[in-house]
């Protein structure tokens, strides 16, 4: 009777690990959901920091170098985007304040296009309205939601920067000590499975920046080809586009379309085509999903589907928490199929 209580007993003990561990995490997340898009935005960042940091682990303190890494990654990537976030602002507020030379512009276009004067000027007659609707019940109606969005994700990017920070200075030290908890017989297992997922993360998160890199670099000769001003600002908000949903590409795209048609409809056409195809489509449904099967070893078509999937239907929360948790599902399948 003693044998089959032994026998029993590691059950037990994994049963109730797993329960409590549930509901930690899920006391965790109803109280840190606020906060909830900063702290996985944070664990990605430390993952494309880690590299560095573990360079400079050899030559200074560990606080040194995780604070140097986490600088090195999001002092850039805060300038784009608190810079594209002004300048989105006030291009919104030079539209509802010069609408009238909006408007003159709009019906310069029509006339270089070759529009017959009748049509012009029923589109004339219509402008005034959609411009006064599109401001007094679309833009004033949500402008005190959008002061919300852009404060709270302003927090979350903050706190972003110290999760990141922590999870490089200290992350090594909590797993090791966590895995004290864990008992004898199943200790070495365990910490095959969280190495695992670490390399998992470390190939996911990293590609992902990378893949934002290369969509940032190749944008550069596609503006130049078309004369844009601003190019070395539009291609650091296309690597953004890539890299946070918080910008789209066609965020950039399309009010690049809009001031390439005040000179050329036909080179407007011509522009968001080709970005449409060569910034967005084959990157997100072809270079990241190959790219980060081969860095992370996640399934292409599992890879697509989180980041689409979760970006969709949970914004910034499910586009980091959706590949996360398939990481988690490859690394234990990785684990037993060994």
């Amino acid at each position: 009777m003693e044998m089959r209580s032994d026998r029993i007993k590691p059950d037990k003990w994994i049963l109730m690990l797993f329960i409590g561990i549930v509901a930690t995490l899920s006391l965790m997340v109803y109280f840190f959901s606020p906060l909830l898009d900063g702290i996985l935005m944070g664990v990605a960042f430390s993952y494309v920091a880690k590299p560095i940091k573990k360079k400079l682990d050899t030559k200074m303190n560990k606080n040194v170098s995780s604070l140097i890494a986490t600088l090195i990654i999001l002092v850039p990537v805060s300038i784009l985007l608190f810079y594209g976030i002004f300048q989105g602002i006030m291009q919104a507020a030079n539209i509802i304040t010069h609408q009238k030379e909006f408007q003159d512009q709009i019906i310069d276009i029509l006339k270089d296009s070759g529009l017959s004067e009748y049509y012009i000027k029923q589109i004339e007659s219509f402008i005034p309205n959609i411009l006064s609707f599109i401001s007094k019940n679309i833009l004033q109606m949500s402008a005190i939601d959008l002061t919300f969005k852009i404060i709270s994700f302003v927090m979350n990017f903050f706190i972003s920067m110290v999760v990141c920070f922590y999870a490089l200075a200290d992350g090594d030290t909590f797993i090791k000590k966590s895995l004290r908890i864990i008992p004898d017989e199943y200790r070495t297992k365990f910490g095959n499975f969280i190495e695992e997922v670490d390399n998992v993360f470390l190939g996911l998160w990293f590609g992902n920046f990378a893949v934002a890199v290369l969509i940032g670099i190749a944008s550069i000769p596609f503006f130049l080809a078309f004369n844009i001003p601003y190019t070395a600002l539009l291609s650091g908000l296309i690597f953004l586009a890539a890299l946070i949903p918080v910008f789209a590409e066609w965020m950039v795209l399309i009010p690049v379309t809009i001031y390439i048609a005040l000179q050329s409809v036909h080179a407007a056409i011509w522009f968001i085509v080709l970005g449409a195809i060569f910034l967005y489509i084959l990157p997100e449904l072809i270079l990241r999903p190959y790219l980060l099967s081969y860095t992370s070893r996640i399934h292409p078509l599992i890879i697509l589907l989180s980041f689409i999937g979760g970006g969709m239907v949970a914004g910034v929360t499910g586009f980091f928490l959706a590949p996360m948790i398939a990481g988690l599902v490859t690394a234990i399948y990785n684990i037993y199929t060994r």
